[in-house]
């Protein structure tokens, strides 16, 4: 199993086993005053080997700052539930658009990392900058 995309965007949502990004690549944002609220959508695809298909799979989505500081941490039961017919020497995909629900704020301008486990092993970061700026928060 393995994170093969990860993208930080306005929004995204699924369609037929595809992710549907609007937005995609952000890797800075604006705000007027902190703490500020999040967001933004962590677009996921994740691939998973055929013999992995059968049980439930943890991933773990940490926010921290660059101090290291657990920002927020989010807990998923992943998997495919549906009978899937992958061929011989390929992966399935399993999409998903995570948006944090309650919108955690980040508590001040800095250096943030997303880091994506899957059962207990790192997979990998996202990094964005949020700066403050003067006047209305603007996501780039």
């Amino acid at each position: 199993m393995r994170v093969d995309t990860a993208l930080l965007c306005e929004s995204a949502t699924t369609k037929d086993g595809l992710l549907y990004v609007l937005g995609g690549g952000i890797v800075q944002t604006q705000h007027a005053e902190f703490p500020a609220e999040i967001g933004m959508t962590l677009a996921l695809r994740i691939m998973l080997h055929p013999t992995e298909l059968t049980r439930p799979h943890g991933l773990e989505i940490l926010l921290q700052d660059e101090d290291g500081q657990l920002v927020t941490k989010v807990d998923v039961g992943i998997g495919i539930t549906e009978n899937v017919v992958v061929p011989l020497g390929e992966e399935a995909p399993l999409v998903l658009p995570w948006s944090f629900p309650g919108r955690p704020k980040l508590p001040h301008p800095g250096r943030y990392s997303f880091e994506i486990l899957i059962d207990g092993v790192h997979q990998l970061a996202v990094p964005f900058t949020a700066i403050q700026q003067p006047g209305e928060g603007v996501q780039s």
